[in-house]
């Protein structure tokens, strides 16, 4: 940890959308596949593609902190810098890294592949173009599409080439999961290049589910059973199941890279998972290394335990989690970043100043300013001098 305690808070999961500008970007031929997000009268969202809904309908009128959320007011999708930032000052954060909104279901599996890469593309360049001269204190993520694997290469060598902080992949692939070598150049390039993957969750495959179906060992009657159930659910509310085991589903990659030998072979390959909170990090830990013991004659041999591979090479992202600071003796602190997903409903924009005291309140004044900023600024990139000056001179102003 840094000697030195900075009076700064950097939010390692904000999002920026997808707004109209962006589609400048985006290839003529896959214009009408780009979804895009409506705000109604009343502030209720929808998620169309070529004039068909793809969200669920509201059941509530949204209320005067909901309109302030998920850029139901916002026409900007995040974009417009004095409001964004006048947005964080409410919090006190002074620095974000941005991932994708409705982008976070690049390669997700129901596009073609020439469309998810131009997609990512397009993200990366509209947010390069629209956040680098911000980046000391704003600094997105990079998409990357994960369908074709020399396109996956190229723009991920693009987007590093450039100083993109991180390389966002989708959170799940059954089809080719990240235990596969597939993957090992991908891993190589981001471990030479220094920056961290980021496993942002509500991406890939599972997105806002969490079934856990094993669709390889499952007839093709049963297949289309199951997608006769996803046209019904539609319509449905949103299910406590579908998001809590969504946010579970963090846990995947984090154990794929572990379990797989892929740290062991990158030991300087730095993994973030985002957006999953981490009040399971403490189990996940203890069981991975119990079965990697106990069914020791079967496993994948591994030189470490798997949570030693984990605190020398990972991270998880916090935002409101009081079951996570509970189990800090378990985990450690080393390996939390806190972030505010703003401006997502189920984040805690514009209350993050309470999540933020109430990490203060529980750590010691060292391990917080890890948490609140330093962490960050070790994975991403900032300058925390930099930082302390800007937010002095914000401070002064504002008496």
């Amino acid at each position: 940890m840094s000697a030195k305690l900075h009076d700064v808070v950097i939010s390692g999961d904000a999002h920026v959308g997808e707004p109209d500008a962006m589609r400048a970007y985006m290839p003529k031929e896959f214009l009408a596949d780009l979804p895009e997000l409506k705000t109604g009268e009343e502030g209720n969202l929808a998620i169309t593609v070529d004039g068909g809904e793809l969200t669920r309908p509201p059941k509530r009128k949204p209320g005067p902190i909901d309109l302030m959320k998920e850029f139901r007011k916002d026409p900007s999708q995040g974009t417009n810098h004095d409001l964004r930032l006048e947005h964080m000052a409410l919090q006190g954060v002074d620095a974000a890294v941005l991932f994708p909104n409705i982008g976070l279901s690049v390669s997700m599996g129901n596009s073609s592949a020439a469309f998810n890469h131009a997609w990512a593309r397009a993200h990366n360049e509209f947010t390069w173009d629209t956040f680098s001269e911000h980046r000391h204190r704003l600094k997105p993520a990079a998409v990357i599409a994960i369908d074709d694997l020399d396109e996956m290469l190229v723009e991920a060598e693009r987007c590093i080439k450039l100083g993109f902080c991180t390389l966002f992949l989708p959170a799940t692939v059954p089809w080719r999961p990240y235990r596969l070598p597939d993957y090992d150049s991908l891993w190589a390039m981001a471990e030479e290049a220094g920056i961290p993957i980021n496993f942002h969750i509500f991406s890939g495959n599972l997105a806002l589910r969490g079934d856990m179906t094993s669709v390889a060992d499952l007839t093709d009657d049963r297949i289309e059973a199951l997608r006769g159930l996803d046209e019904i659910e539609k319509g449905a509310p949103e299910y406590i199941g579908i998001t809590v085991m969504g946010m579970a589903a963090g846990m995947s990659p984090l154990c794929e890279m572990i379990g797989s030998g892929n740290l062991e072979a990158h030991p300087d390959l730095k993994v973030v998972i985002t957006e999953s909170e981490c009040g399971w990090l403490a189990w996940c830990l203890h069981v991975m290394d119990q079965m990697n013991r106990q069914r020791h004659l079967g496993m994948k041999e591994l030189k470490l335990k798997p949570s030693e591979y984990f605190h020398r090479q990972c991270a998880v992202t916090i935002t409101d989690d009081p079951v996570a600071l509970h189990n800090l003796p378990l985990t450690g602190s080393d390996c939390l970043l806190w972030g505010d997903d703003y401006p997502h409903d189920e984040g805690v924009f514009p209350d993050g100043a309470r999540a933020v005291r109430e990490i203060r309140d529980a750590l010691s004044a060292e391990a917080a300013h890890h948490v609140l900023c330093g962490h960050a600024a070790e994975l991403y990139g900032f300058d925390l001098d930099l930082l302390q000056a800007t937010h002095d001179e914000m401070m002064q102003h504002a008496a």
